[in-house]
């Protein structure tokens, strides 16, 4: 491994000349600390040389040469990639404050890889407040350049708790936590063709593998974890005014391309090995612009994931307050979701049979209808119109419709959409205005989808979407006017459906919606969650439904309940950063008892969708008949169940044979904080016992959603195969 002393190797053009270390770093410290870290960094650069979790000895930032300050990138018209090292700009001044909890920095000017000089001043502080270090700053751009992007902080050199550890990325992802391997394998994120290094990019992905483009959905942290602690990397900031990602690159990269095997955190002949973890500003600040950058806060925690999200939890204390809602909505109830039409002109049901149809819901004591493909031209054709399809029956139709549902005892919900502006409507060039616009002056655009025939299904004819700009007021106003219908026709609420993305649009450029050039498409979206709720105060409607797919953190303030589906892997983050929200997942099995147990395990809110939405409820009668169990199962018992705070695996052990499918939760209620255990068991033909192990447990009782009844027991307990089993603490 090449020494402090060492000069660094050079090579004219190659990603090996840049300013990846500083063998003269940590000749003048300075240091902040206390009982649970120690930061360091260089007096001469302001780079981030240290920083160790003292509690566990973890030394997180470990070479001092590789520690960084500030990234950043400039760019020209005609000039895009110009990028920035802290390591090659002027420190005018580093301070400590007298109580020796804080350090400011100083630059008056960047420097660019080229030798340019740029007028641009950046003012940061870094401030340690037991245990927790909050990176703040901000940039004055008096250059003729756009300083895109700055990156700060940066861990220049993040190793693991010790050479046989691990660690993940973890972050929120469509209702899930997703767990991204950082070490020792590397996966790359990014296009090859686009990246010198393997490199990884929080809430930039896809569903499917291999899709370029795909959607960005927002992100407050990312959890940098190893087996028994992590860190915690948040932008704490409600605006979103700004966008921040969390970007990890593995310099110099593979030593193995072909099995994507990542080196040794040490050294390839003269090149040192290192990852580095960044926060990706991007202010996006023109000429002549002054922004004060989101606080970045960094932080160690113990445990898993569960201690990085209890740093999340106390700071979303500090801003979160519960949507309006009906008080149906937080009873223990089901949906069934329905689609009558699609963009392939796949029309199932009339308006005038659309009660008869719905009849089954009322039968089977299913609470709610979420109506889909009821606007002109089916689900995902004709956005955003939300006028009914008149080949399904007129507005009065429909009206009458959802009165003869809701008086028989289901409410009705209506799938809308506000984001898109389908490209072949004949009057598609009216929308051309509120489009988000590109840095080209191009619109954005989203691919579409596919739907029910095999030219769809390759992609030949879809429907494809123009991205709306949610912060341009004549989008604005149509969404008003459209959501204004969903009212008019007596529903109980309306689902929003794709609320969490606008495809992989992140800002608008355009100069003619009265925003900031660019603004972020994700505090649009808070605007529009704001603007519907208004509407609802005005119009003295706290009896009806704003609900969403998958709204992002800050949108929950607005949007009273999320529905997501899950997936084998599945992580109830969400669920235990708010034990409470409403939280509602697909079931579409047909003896789908495996999808229902996690609705009773992660006290989620069922939605039945035979034959994806398109089918009814009597399809699938072993299903909905244990739903029915499972959803008066935790009525009963609804104190522990519903009422409980949800702690996930916090508060109780597991033992099981090895192997066994048993998976486990636990919820405390209120009352005397009395503990419950939900136990259940994939395995499709074999019972398998557990031993459930409580600290200062009480006396034991036992009751499942096909046995309701509680009987004493023990804390050693069979669980049937594909079957749920609940102990209870009693008082």
């Amino acid at each position: 491994m090449k020494s402090s002393t060492q000069e660094p190797i050079r090579s004219l053009g190659s990603p090996l000349s840049e300013d990846w270390w500083n063998p003269k770093a940590g000749q003048e410290l300075l240091i902040l600390e206390d009982p649970t870290v120690r930061a360091v960094f260089d007096a001469q650069t302001g780079a981030w040389i240290d920083y160790q979790h003292k509690t566990t000895g973890w030394k997180i930032q470990k070479r001092a040469e590789l520690g960084q300050s500030f990234r950043a990138y400039a760019t020209w018209k005609d000039r895009l990639f110009n990028p920035v090292s802290g390591l090659s700009c002027r420190l005018r001044q580093a301070t400590v404050n007298s109580a020796g909890q804080q350090i400011s920095f100083e630059w008056d000017q960047l420097r660019t890889s080229g030798g340019i000089e740029l007028a641009v001043s950046l003012s940061t502080q870094v401030q340690l407040e037991q245990g927790r270090l909050t990176f703040s700053g901000s940039l004055q751009n008096a250059s003729d350049a756009t300083i895109t992007t700055l990156s700060w902080p940066v861990l220049g050199d993040l190793v693991p708790p010790d050479n046989t550890d691990f660690l993940y990325r973890e972050n929120f992802d469509y209702g899930t936590m997703k767990r991204t391997p950082l070490w020792p394998h590397t996966g790359n994120e990014r296009g090859y063709y686009g990246t010198n290094y393997p490199l990884q990019i929080e809430g930039k992905g896809s569903l499917l593998p291999g899709i370029p483009g795909a959607y960005h959905f927002p992100q407050r942290f990312v959890l940098l974890g190893a087996r028994t602690q992590g860190i915690y990397l948040a932008v704490h900031d409600t605006s979103a005014r700004q966008m921040v990602c969390f970007q990890s690159e593995l310099r110099p990269g593979y030593l193995d391309s072909f099995h994507a095997l990542s080196p040794d955190l040490t050294s390839i002949g003269e090149t040192p090995v290192h990852l580095t973890v960044e926060s990706v500003h991007y202010p996006i600040a023109a000429p002549g612009e002054a922004i004060e950058l989101p606080d970045i806060v960094v932080e160690p925690y113990l445990g898993d994931w569960h201690g990085g999200l209890d740093i999340y939890r106390r700071w979303r204390a500090t801003w979160y307050q519960q949507a309006a809602s009906p008080e149906w909505l937080h009873d223990v109830h089901s949906w069934q979701q329905i689609q009558i039409g699609s963009t392939e002109d796949d029309l199932r049901t009339q308006f005038s049979d659309l009660p008869t149809r719905a009849r089954q819901l009322a039968d089977h004591g299913v609470t709610a209808l979420q109506l889909v493909g009821w606007n002109q031209g089916g689900q995902d054709r004709g956005n955003p119109s939300h006028d009914p399809d008149d080949r399904l029956g007129s507005w009065d139709d429909l009206k009458a419709a959802i009165a003869e549902i809701e008086a028989f005892g289901v409410r009705v919900i209506l799938f809308n959409k506000f984001v898109w502006a389908d490209v072949t409507r004949s009057d598609f060039a009216s929308f051309l205005d509120s489009a988000a616009i590109d840095p080209y002056g191009m619109p954005y655009c989203h691919p579409g989808y596919e739907y029910q025939t095999p030219v769809q299904w390759m992609s030949i004819n879809n429907r494809r979407f123009m991205v709306a700009c949610l912060h341009d007021p004549a989008w604005i106003s149509l969404c008003e006017r459209e959501f204004e219908k969903s009212l008019s026709l007596g529903a109980s609420g309306v689902l929003y459906d794709e609320a969490f993305h606008h495809y992989a649009a992140t800002h608008c450029f355009s100069e003619a919606h009265r925003h900031r050039t660019p603004a972020t498409m994700a505090s649009g979206d808070l605007t529009l969650g704001q603007t519907f709720q208004e509407l609802l105060r005005q119009r003295h409607r706290s009896d009806f439904l704003l609900s969403a797919e998958a709204p992002f953190d800050l949108q929950h303030q607005y949007y009273a309940l999320s529905y997501f589906r899950i997936f084998q892997g599945h992580i109830p983050a969400e669920r235990y950063a708010d034990p409470y929200y409403p939280i509602m997942i697909a079931v579409t099995g047909f003896d789908d008892r495996e999808m229902v147990n996690r609705a009773l395990l992660y006290r989620y809110i069922i939605s039945y969708e035979p034959f994806n939405f398109k089918g009814d409820l009597d399809d699938f009668p072993l299903t909905i008949a244990y739903g029915q169990k499972v959803d008066h199962f935790r009525s009963r018992y609804s104190d522990y169940l519903w009422k409980g705070e949800f702690r996930d695996t916090i508060g109780a052990k597991v033992k099981t044979e090895p192997g066994a499918s048993i998976s486990y939760s636990v919820f405390v209620r209120a009352h005397q904080k009395l503990r419950a255990v939900v136990l259940i068991n994939d395995d499709r033909r074999t019972a398998s016992e557990a031993t459930v192990e409580l600290d200062q447990a009480r006396s034991l009782r036992s009751a499942s959603p096909e046995d309701p009844e509680m009987q004493a027991c023990g804390n050693k307990v069979i669980v049937p195969a594909r079957s749920a089993l609940v102990l209870f603490e009693s008082e």
